[in-house]
């Protein structure tokens, strides 16, 4: 007697096999006459999921999952542009040539010291040589169109004192601090660097820290010099040796952002009258601080006439932007895509833009 459920079985079998072997080839876009294939998205996913997970990212979970397919639209949506500028590059001529691509090549090569070492990068982030032809041949391609689309932009005086008038609090010269600075660490696991990485351990309380820093106060009550003290006993080796000063910290209010301190630093550094040092130590993520005002310089309001300068050459970058935008919105309103993955795709969590030159 036939086995009818071993059969229906094999059946199921049979097709799941082949839709699987299909699937790489299914069509999951379409941009006027050239298709994006399942095959191809698939392999641009898996080095955009690699780089994330790199930087930190999980996919495990609801959550991750919802990340991933927001990542998989989003990478979609990237490619369909990347074709869409590709095909308008060779509408309008400024496609790379072999030669110019080689040459593309070649450099890369070259800053890798060699044909070995190239192929060895290739190897361990899993590209192939074609994978970066293409990839410089639309870079290039995309610099080409950009200058073509963008070549007549041009920027008048009276259009640069508008963007002045209507930008004011971009053109200013933001207050600066110099200070002095002594730093006594103390072990916490939750202390970081100023670069935001674990500090080593020094087998210190912070008690004990907070202690040492009230006796160098006391210290400088008496009249040492800040300086000396500094070259003594700070343990911010980045200052250590120039008595621990720190020379004209860029400030935006509230306090410094992006300076080589932190903010707690920067914040009860501006409070102070130059000459003077904290009464008490400032406790940072780094350790603890005892900082004297060297020098402070306020924000100062830039004119035309400053800022002129600068915005000849922000301006027009502005205005090529934006005049690419729009091109970009024209192509896409003219071009023929299909994207059949858009209906599924979830609305949240959103991921960082993708960067349409990769």
């Amino acid at each position: 007697m036939v086995n009818l459920k071993r059969i229906i079985a094999l059946i199921i079998v049979l097709v799941f096999s082949i839709s699987i072997i299909g699937c790489g080839n299914k069509t999951v876009a379409q941009v006027n006459d050239e298709k994006i294939t399942q095959d191809q998205l698939d392999k641009r996913m898996e080095k955009e999921k690699l780089v994330l997970e790199q930087q930190g990212a999980s996919f495990n979970g609801q959550e991750g999952q919802m990340m991933l397919k927001a990542l998989e639209q989003q990478t979609l949506q990237d490619m369909i542009d990347k074709l869409l500028l590709e095909q308008a590059a060779k509408k309008e001529k400024v496609y790379p040539d072999t030669k110019a691509i080689t040459e593309r090549v070649n450099e890369i090569i070259e800053k890798f010291g060699g044909e070995a070492e190239y192929k060895k990068a290739l190897k361990q982030y899993s590209y192939t040589e074609k994978d970066i032809e293409n990839s410089e041949a639309f870079k290039i391609a995309y610099t080409n169109l950009y200058e073509k689309v963008t070549a007549d932009v041009k920027v008048s005086e009276d259009e640069m004192k508008k963007w002045y008038d209507e930008n004011t609090e971009r053109y200013k010269d933001p207050a600066k601090i110099g200070a002095r600075a002594i730093l006594i660490k103390f072990d916490d696991p939750n202390q970081t660097s100023a670069m935001g990485q674990p500090v080593p351990k020094v087998g210190r309380s912070e008690a004990d820290a907070k202690k040492i820093a009230e006796d160098i106060i006391k210290e400088l009550d008496k009249g040492t010099d800040f300086a000396g003290l500094a070259k003594e006993k700070s343990e911010d080796d980045r200052f250590k040796d120039d008595g621990g000063l720190v020379k004209d910290m860029a400030q935006t209010s509230p306090y410094a952002k992006g300076t080589v301190m932190v903010p707690e630093f920067d914040e009860a550094a501006i409070k102070l009258k130059a000459g003077e040092y904290t009464k008490e130590p400032v406790k940072t993520s780094q350790g603890y601080y005892v900082i004297k005002l060297e020098s402070f310089t306020p924000e100062k309001q830039l004119s035309f006439e400053e800022a002129k300068d600068k915005i000849e050459t922000e301006l027009p970058m502005i205005k090529k932007q934006q005049k690419f935008g729009e091109y970009m919105e024209e192509l896409r309103k003219n071009s023929k895509i299909v994207n059949k993955l858009a209906a599924d795709a979830p609305q949240q969590p959103q991921m960082p833009p993708a960067d349409p030159k990769k």
